[in-house]
């Protein structure tokens, strides 16, 4: 009696493991909830028109002293869209920005799988899992904290980096730590950007990116 009891126990558990592995794999793969921006190839021309202000200020070329650079929602998202997979070398696509305000700016994008399994321990798993299934595209959303890193000496060149608080696959939130053992080097180059010198902050504020520069 015993025995048949246990062996009801194994069973219990071994269909609630795969229940659970089946039901995480599945959120891992729904396309995260997250409010569609629309934005147009004007929006875009605009943030290229800003940010090439930004640079030349930065610089000290030319621009007005001591007013802010002010980058809206829908012009980084037709920017991001048209721009990002280029500047980081990676096959993002179906890329959307949310600026929500306290600080943070939520991101989602689709990347093969094969980008989430280059990196030791999960590189293993690569070559179990068949080669259709490495070109799926998944679904990222991150959402982090802007701040401005500063160079270990006043001539090198200072970074734009973005402090993950928030990940997930699909739809299933994961810890943030995850993100640095999940992406390879080259994805992982969208958390951090080159800015020019003369930019004094980066301010993420609800529905828009206000970067002051220096006078």
């Amino acid at each position: 009696m015993r025995l048949g009891c246990l062996g009801c126990l194994t069973v219990l558990i071994v269909v609630a493991l795969v229940a659970g592995s089946t039901w995480f794999c599945f959120r891992m793969l729904q396309e995260p909830a997250f409010p569609a921006v629309q934005a147009t190839a004007a929006d875009g021309a605009r943030a290229q028109q800003k940010i090439f202000e930004v640079a030349r200020r930065g610089a000290g070329r030319s621009g007005t002293n001591g007013e802010p650079v002010v980058l809206s929602e829908r012009e980084l998202n037709a920017f991001l869209s048209r721009h990002l997979a280029k500047a980081a070398d990676v096959p993002f696509s179906d890329i959307g920005l949310r600026l929500a305000g306290g600080g943070i700016a939520e991101f989602k994008g689709r990347l093969p799988l094969r980008h989430l399994l280059t990196e030791p321990p999960l590189s293993a798993l690569a070559g179990a899992v068949p080669a259709a299934w490495l070109e799926r595209p998944v679904w990222l959303r991150l959402g982090a904290r802007a701040r401005i890193e500063p160079g270990a000496t006043r001539a090198q060149r200072r970074y734009l980096r973005l402090e993950v608080v928030e990940f997930a696959v699909g739809r299933q939130w994961l810890p943030a730590p995850l993100v640095r053992l999940l992406l390879d080097p080259a994805t992982l180059r969208v958390l951090r950007w080159p800015v020019p010198d003369g930019v004094e902050a980066v301010t993420i504020e609800k529905g828009r990116v206000v970067i002051r520069i220096a006078s």
